[in-house]
Parts: C-alpha cells; structure tokens; sequence
C-alpha cells in the first residue's frame, strides 16, 4: 500500500517492496515537479507509476547504501530516467557486489549501471526548489548516508535507523564502532520533530527515538 507524505513544498511517495519489506520513496517539489527516487529497492514500475500519480518527473536516483534490497531496481530505474546515480563512494564495494549478493538471496541480478555522482558528509543536493542535506552515518554499511530536507523537517534515514531499533552490524562490511558513532551524532544533531522515514518499518520522529529506542538510550 503507498503512502504519501504532503507538505506545502513537496509529497513524498513511499512503497515496500521485495522479500525484506524496503521502503522505497519518491519525494518531489511540487512547484518545479522535479523529483528524486531514494532508494531504488525494487518494483521498478510501481516506483515510476507513483512518481507519475504524485504528478513528478524523476531528475535524480539517491542512495541511502548499497545492499540488495535498496538496489535491485537500480538498472531499470536507470534505463526508464536516464538519470543520474548517487552513492557515497565507501558503499561501491557492495554495489559491485550487487550480483553475489542477489544469489544469496535467491534471485539472478544483472551488473547494475556505474555511479554517476559521489555523495560526501554535508554535500547539498537540490531537488527543485528542495534541498536535502547529505549525512555520513557509517556502520550498517560503510557508506551509509541520510538524506536531510531541514525545511521539511524530515531525514531519510536509510537502515541506520529505525523506529526502536537500527540497521544490523553483523553483515559484511558492517561495523558496531561506527554504527555507535553515527548514533550519537544522530542523537546529539537532528531535531527532535525530524520525521523519520527509514528503509525498513513505520515512520517515526527523532523525539519519539530519543525516548525510547534502546539503542540511542543503552550501551549494546
């Protein structure tokens, strides 16, 4: 079922996709209507169909990391758009490794297209009228990144968190330090009424996390 997100500003579309549940979003502004895919997990045709429901043309794909269930649509994406590709560049070990990664899951995946761009910690990408603020937060995967629309008061916040819990730090590549680290600067820096939309679970606020995710609140 999708889910819109309206602001005065900008819609933000989201729907699930694939085995492991993955939010996928489409945000916009709606007075140029350019638009931005957020991880491009999967159902491909779903993602463009909402993007056109939502009345948006999709400018830019951006990546919160590069596991499979946030990268699967990737190459159709990119072929339907032809737009530009964005990944913090500590991720591209696993991009490479999309194909590896799809078989253990149990389904055939094609070499996805090259990156286009580089995301850095504090890089501002416009959206239209938009603009969202890059945040390095390494642990779930080396390269993970949130996306941060201060203006909408909302951070896509990838598998780094979630609403009471994060994103696992046993995969490969990932690493508990510096999960640790990105919490505390999550902790410490975002609003208390930032809308959190994660790739995985409910939205939930910044607020709302820094009472009660055990996580944010314990050592682990």
């Amino acid at each position: 079922m999708n889910k819109v997100f309206d602001f005065e500003q900008a819609a933000i579309g989201s729907i699930v996709v694939g085995p492991l549940q993955t939010n996928v979003y489409v945000i916009g502004c709606k007075e140029t209507k350019e638009a931005a895919i957020i991880d491009a997990g999967g159902n491909a045709p779903g993602l463009l169909q909402l993007a056109e429901t939502l009345g948006f043309k999709i400018t830019k794909i951006l990546q919160t990391h590069a596991h499979i269930d946030h990268v699967a649509a990737l190459g159709e994406i990119k072929e339907a758009t032809g737009m530009p590709i964005y990944l913090h560049p500590a991720d591209q070990p696993l991009y490479d490794a999309a194909v590896e990664q799809g078989k253990r899951f149990g389904f055939q995946l094609e070499p996805l297209p090259p990156v286009d761009e580089s995301l850095e910690d504090g890089q501002v990408i416009e959206i239209g009228n938009l603009k969202t603020q890059v945040w390095f937060l390494p642990g779930h995967s080396p390269g993970s990144v949130a996306f941060f629309f201060e203006e909408l008061k909302v951070a896509l916040s990838g598998d780094v968190l979630f609403a009471g819990s994060i994103g696992r730090v046993d995969l490969p590549l990932s690493d508990p330090a510096s999960m640790k680290t990105s919490l505390e600067r999550l902790k410490k820096d975002m609003p208390d009424d930032t809308l959190i939309l994660s790739g995985h679970g409910p939205e939930t606020t910044m607020e709302m996390e820094r009472k009660r995710n055990p996580f944010l609140n314990q050592d682990w």
